[in-house]
This record gives C-alpha cells, structure tokens and sequence, in this order.
C-alpha cells in the first residue's frame, strides 16, 4: 500500500510535513519550512514536501492509495461552526491542488485524529509489539494530553485531558512571560538549567498527586469561539496568573527596526536569563506532572515500556528523568514529536490499519532530499566558490576542527526533526568551553547560554556518558562522566547533563568516520554538533542553502558532499578573529 501522510493546511497549520510510507516502510520524509525558508512554515500546505516525497519514489498522485492528514479536520472545524468542504474531492483540491499534482483521479483522502497521529508514530515505529503510550502537546482537536496503550499492532486510549489542561500551553505561557516567545520551549529547557526552582505550584495554579496533576486557573472545559484551538485563551488565564503570582513583572517585548540586520526584531524589557529561577520551575514542575503521569499510566497499562510523542516530547531534560525512573524499563521517544511527525504517524497508522507491517526505526531520520556530487559540483561552479575535492572528506575535515575551526557538514539525505544529526550540521571540537560562546553568540547569534549536543562514536558512548544505551536521536539528556566532563566541557550543561547522540558505524558510516578522525587528533571520539543555520532559519537543505549560510556566518570551512570549501584566504580560525 502506498500511503502519502501529510501535516499542514493553507492557513491554518503549523510544521507542515510529508511523508511517504509504501507498504510500511519509510521512503521519504521532508518538511515544509526547509524548501520555503519559513522557520515552522506556519500556515503553509506541505506543497514542496509532497512533491519531494513522490518524486523520491517515482510517483505521482495517481499512483497513491490514501492521502493520510495528521488532524481530523472535519472534525475539528465541524465541532466549531467552521466552514467545511462539500466533499472530499474538494478538500483534497483545497490541500494538493492538480495545478500542481496533476492527476487523473484522486486518492482516498483520510483524516487522522491527532493524538492517533501522534500515538501511532510513536507506537508502529518504535519496534516494540506493546508499551504504555504517552502523547504530551498544545492541544489536538480537543485534548492536550492521552494515555493510551498498545498491544499486538492495536492501540486503546485509556483517559486524556482537556486543551485547557495543557502542559504545552502551560510551559509556553511562561516561555512568553520570560520574554522568550511562546514557540521557545527549546530555549527556556537550555535557560532552566541555570535556575533555581521556586514554587511548583504557581501560586497554587499546579496541584499534583501521585499519579495526575490538575490546573486551577484554566477551566478544563474552556473552549474558544472562531478558532480552531485553545492556545491563545489558555495562555491569556496562564498570563493573568503568573503576573499575580510571581515577584518578577512580566518582560514584555516590542518590535524595533533593527539597522544592523535590516529588518525588525524582538527587543525585551529585561535580558531573558534574568527569569532563570522562573523557567527552572516551570521546568521542574513539568517535570513532576509528567512523572506522575507516568506512573499512572504504567500501573494501569501493566506495562514498563513507555512511548512517547506530541510536541512536550521534545523536552531533552524531561526525557532523561523519564528514562531514570525506575517504573520505567525501556523508553522510545519519537524524534519527530512535533506535529511535522503527525504526518508520519498518520501514513504508519493507515498503512497498519490496512495490514502492512510498518517497518520500526532504526536510528535515522534522514529520509529527506539528497543531491550527488555532480549536482553540487555544479551549484558550488555556478556560484563561483572556489573548492577543493580532498581524497578523504572526513579527514579533512577533522584536520580543520583540529585546528580549531568550525565546519559545516552538509552530507546525504535531510534529517527530519529540529536537530542535525550529521547531515546538515554545523561540528567543532567540544574542548576548550569557549567554544560554546564562539558558536553560539559570533556565529549563531543566539544567546550564550544556549547549550550544544555531543556526536560521539558509540563506542566511546559508556566512558563519557556512562551508558551503552543507543541514543541516536538527541532527545533525552543524560549525566556526564568524569572523564566525559574533562573532554567534553563546550557541551555540558551547568546541571552536569548533556544531550547526546551516539552514532553508528552502520547507520551513519560518513559521519562515525568523522568522528573517529577527530578522535585521531584529540584522543576521544566526539564533536560538539549543532544544527546548521542561522538565527531564526529552519535548517538548511540544499547546497545553495548551504553555501548561503556559509557565506554569511563566519564559520572556517564546509565539507559539502566530496567538496572542502575554506574562507577566500584559506586560514583557519581566522572567522575567529
């Protein structure tokens, strides 16, 4: 069966994604923002994504079975008062129009519920038969959080919270009171380490017992009038407390023309890691609500596996408690939490409903686009860049991180998901610490208390992090050895964690080879990773994206494809200077 799964509607969406399962395997998956540049691609249809995935197979529409979308919008618009389609021919019409996927018929278009989506990315790809299931995110058409269970290729919902109960919402209510942004939840984990947590509770917003938690300033059944989710009004009960509750006034935010980036951009009352205490207790206390759930959640399930998605999943700091409690025997988290892996979610679960068996993960989701060596031959010539073709790219490589550079990696198929994972990564020695500043503020520009991950071969994974547990996918945060702290210092976090990615020599045999010529020179195999991009860009994609943001972020090289490309003068560190 062939099955297209999408996230995104036009207007009304968020990391608009697709997907292309063909009788339960994965063979493509892209996301919107990386072709259209627009970080989250917010209200963008998953155009670019859906033509890549059916090119990457050789289809057009016309070949496909189901068209799979990650939200039950006719739901979710029906329960609203909100216009719909007459039929599904429209809505399709609506979502892939023929002026630009031709076709002469149409697929059967199936609307997935979201925590479905979520539940069964997690669930069908995880490689195990049965696991408690945990799905934690703003909101889905009209619930915040599900536990559920799956056994033998079926899932059950066990209970759920309301929209106004949200987690999500919770957290991104005080990333807002920060100054921080709603959408920053990555930002306010890396600043919460540098807190002191304070009252759990909010002020008494919070209750928590041992196996559930309740939100006292948002009724559970709040439900928003015109729109189709609860994200703005949870948010406005969450402000209105916290502004009562907390000794520090909100840091509010304005927009100001900026002459030095052309444009305009956020300027805050006050520095953001002045509310460290703040976001340490919201992490803290999500933290708690979580691991109540979770103990909840395995006692009724019977189970000590735990799967995890929605977007709360990507909480590193969260996912390294969840691994450590002792209820908890194994734990997937799907890398692509977010609602780019909805879409995911929703083709696996047509596909298994259908009989197909999904074929699990295993340890990569770099099923995005791909150019050859001729093809970025040909972008770095017509760009006039001057290049060279080193006869080992990986060691070439390693030879500037040596000397104390930093490089773009732009090697094989897109990664999927918020972070690289040795495909278009920006790599550094993690040794000396100043290195987190250079990174982060010179060349990111980003605040400097961001924190980095660790790429290290697996085998090096037991003497730095203390585990052999893989850990491809950079979404837990685990405790630093000794000796991992001595050799590692630009990419531990101040509460001595670190968010690791081991890598295989049979998964990622390019980027484990990096990694071990870095060792040749340092002793250890690992290297600071970060994703490559700029300041408020999705990740870069192409070679020309590649090239651009090379260009204008003092890095020191880019090994991109079989090519080595240095600064014009050829000295290395010299975007240091």
């Amino acid at each position: 069966m062939r099955v297209l799964g999408v996230n995104g509607w036009p207007g009304a969406s968020h990391d608009g994604a697709a997907c292309l399962v063909v009788d339960g395997e994965v063979i493509a998956l892209a996301e919107e923002e990386r072709f259209t540049r627009n970080k989250h691609a917010y209200g963008e249809a998953p155009l670019n994504a859906a033509a890549h995935c059916l090119a990457e197979g050789g289809f057009t529409l016309d070949d496909i079975d189901v068209v799979a979308h990650g939200w039950d919008l006719p739901k979710l618009f029906g329960d609203r008062g909100l216009d719909w389609f007459a039929d599904d021919a429209a809505a399709l019409e609506h979502l892939l129009p023929k002026a630009l996927f031709p076709r002469s018929r149409d697929p059967r278009l199936t609307f997935v519920n979201h925590h479905i989506a979520h539940a069964a990315s997690a669930y069908h790809l995880s490689g195990r038969d049965r696991g408690a299931i945990l799905v934690l995110d703003g909101q889905g058409e009209d619930v915040s959080t599900t536990l559920a269970v799956g056994i033998d290729g079926e899932m059950k919902t066990l209970r759920s919270h309301t929209p106004g109960w949200s987690l999500g919402y919770f957290y991104a209510a005080v990333c807002e009171y920060a100054g921080l942004g709603a959408d920053a939840a990555g930002k306010m984990m890396g600043l919460a380490s540098y807190g002191t947590p304070q009252d759990l509770t909010f002020g008494g917003a919070l209750d928590f017992t041992d196996e559930d938690f309740t939100v006292g300033v948002v009724p559970p059944d709040l439900r928003s009038t015109g729109s189709t989710d609860e994200e703005t009004a949870t948010i406005r009960h969450w402000l209105r407390h916290l502004e009562k509750a907390l000794p520090d006034a909100p840091n509010r935010s304005v927009r100001r023309f900026d002459p030095r980036v052309g444009r305009y951009t956020k300027v805050t009352d006050r520095d953001p890691f002045e509310y460290r205490d703040i976001a340490a207790t919201a992490q803290a206390a999500l933290e708690r609500a979580v691991m109540a759930l979770v103990r909840g959640l395995l006692r009724e399930s019977g189970e000590t596996t735990l799967l995890v998605a929605g977007g709360v999943g990507f909480n590193a700091t969260l996912n390294g408690k969840l691994m450590r409690m002792p209820e908890v025997q194994d734990l997937f988290v799907q890398p692509l939490a977010g609602d780019q892996g909805v879409s995911l979610g929703a083709a696996v679960w047509c596909a298994a409903q259908e009989g197909d068996r999904v074929r699990p993960m295993e340890g990569s989701v770099a099923w995005g686009p791909q150019w050859d060596a001729d093809a970025i031959r040909r972008v770095l010539e017509a760009s006039g860049t001057a290049y060279t073709e080193p006869a080992d790219i990986a060691a070439a490589t390693a030879d500037v991180l040596a000397a104390g550079g930093v490089a773009g990696w732009f090697q094989g198929r897109a990664e999927g998901g918020p972070r690289a994972l040795g495909h278009r990564s920006m790599v550094a020695l993690p040794n000396p610490e100043g290195t987190r500043d250079r990174v982060n503020v010179r060349i990111k520009d980003r605040e400097a208390w961001r924190p980095f991950a660790p790429s290290m071969q697996e085998e090096a994974a037991e003497a730095l992090i203390g585990t052999t547990t893989p850990l491809p996918y950079m979404i837990v945060t685990t405790p630093v050895t000794e000796a991992g702290a001595a050799v590692m210092p630009a990419v531990v976090h101040s509460d001595r964690t670190t968010r690791p990615q081991t890598v295989s020599a049979e998964v990622d045999p390019l980027y484990h080879r990096l990694i071990g010529e870095v060792g040749g020179h340092t002793g250890t195999p690992v290297v600071l990773n970060t994703s490559f991009n700029g300041r408020d860009e999705p990740v870069v994609c192409s070679p020309r994206d590649a090239l651009a943001t090379f260009h204008r972020l003092p890095m020191d090289a880019l090994a991109i494809g079989p090519f080595l490309v240095r600064r014009p003068d050829g000295a290395v560190g010299e975007a240091r200077a």
